[in-house]
């Protein structure tokens, strides 16, 4: 087996394990929210307009979260702030989903 070959393996374990982790924690939030870059669940979720310079851009307040990313250390989260010139899509759970 090569570098890569480890490299792959030890990726694919990594977000096996994260989707586990997603399954276990899903049930105790309310709203899945996805953005440009990540996906997060969330006790509270807040969506702003707002007008820029540049355009409209969303601003999105997130309480209690917890972060879909394999490589972060610590997902869990007390508050989180995104500012997106993209779509941001958020999706209500309801407790038979989790």
């Amino acid at each position: 087996m090569d570098d890569i070959d480890e490299l792959d393996m030890h990726e694919a374990q990594l977000r096996l394990k994260l989707y586990d982790e997603y399954r276990e924690v899903v049930k105790i939030f309310s709203y899945y929210v996805e953005t440009e870059l990540r996906a997060y669940l969330s006790k509270e979720v807040t969506v702003e307009p707002q007008n820029g310079p540049g355009g409209l851009f969303f601003k999105v307040t997130l309480v209690d979260v917890w972060i879909y990313e394999a490589e972060r250390m610590n997902r869990f989260v007390p508050e989180v702030t995104v500012y997106s010139v993209n779509d941001v899509h958020v999706q209500r759970l309801r407790e038979d989903e989790a």
